[in-house]
């Protein structure tokens, strides 16, 4: 099953490669090439975490709030670095 950068990656492929698309579709292997972009995507998203992590040092305290910015910073700057990785054209459409 896809998650959001199969489906991204899907519609990138639709809107700005759509002779590759259409190929992909007509070979019947479109699914197959989706879960390998899927599972290459979700791959560097965490290898990305792993180096913000190191990067940005996670708050000394027990304070929830805290916590859950630092998370939240590390989370959707990853996912905003694999989105511009995918096509740059296409950040506008996943912050909508």
């Amino acid at each position: 099953m896809l998650s959001k950068y199969g489906i991204l990656y899907s519609k990138y492929l639709e809107e700005y490669k759509p002779i590759t698309y259409q190929e992909l579709i007509m070979n019947g292997t479109i699914n197959d090439f989706l879960e390998l972009k899927n599972k290459e995507y979700n791959d560097l998203r965490n290898s990305i975490i792993m180096e913000l992590k190191n990067k940005y040092k996670k708050p000394n305290t027990y304070s929830f709030i805290e916590l859950a910015n630092y998370n939240n910073f590390i989370y959707n700057k990853a996912d905003e670095l694999v989105i511009w990785t995918i096509c740059p054209k296409i950040i506008k459409t996943y912050r909508e």
